[in-house]
């Protein structure tokens, strides 16, 4: 894609419901403009050949994608397992070590929304060969 291609882009998702499509290797990628009612504010979802498909989100042990399309066009997303109040609880009960296993364990999953588009575009560039523009 050129940089006036980038900038369209950019240009149609700083607009409500904005849409473009682009052809990634061999996928066709729709871009939509969307309310992310649960934060109030305007996020990018992600259609893969025109569907998304909630199996794309899981992850695996190791925190990799399960499927390819989660792993080239969804935003990838770690949390941790157990809160802080209850790893300093376990500290307190169990001690400083057994408390660190306790707070590294995390969990990974991959979403179809992006609130960044330089996030969005540093993603696909750094997941696809050959990013084209449907016009």
């Amino acid at each position: 894609m050129q940089q006036q291609d980038w900038d369209d882009l950019k240009q149609q998702m700083a607009s409500p419901y904005g849409y473009m499509k682009l052809k990634c290797d061999q996928f066709e990628v729709a871009l939509s403009q969307e309310v992310d009612s649960k934060g109030r504010k305007w996020a990018t979802s992600v259609y893969v050949d025109g569907v998304f498909k909630g199996a794309w989100c899981s992850a695996d042990e190791k925190g990799e994608a399960k499927h390819e399309e989660g792993r080239r066009f969804l935003r990838k997303v770690t949390r941790r397992m157990h809160s802080a109040k209850k790893v300093e609880a376990y500290r307190k009960a169990f001690g400083k070590r057994e408390a660190n296993k306790l707070a590294a364990e995390v969990y990974t999953y991959y979403l179809p929304s992006w609130n960044s588009f330089n996030s969005l575009k540093k993603h696909l560039l750094a997941n696809n060969t050959s990013i084209e523009r449907i016009h």
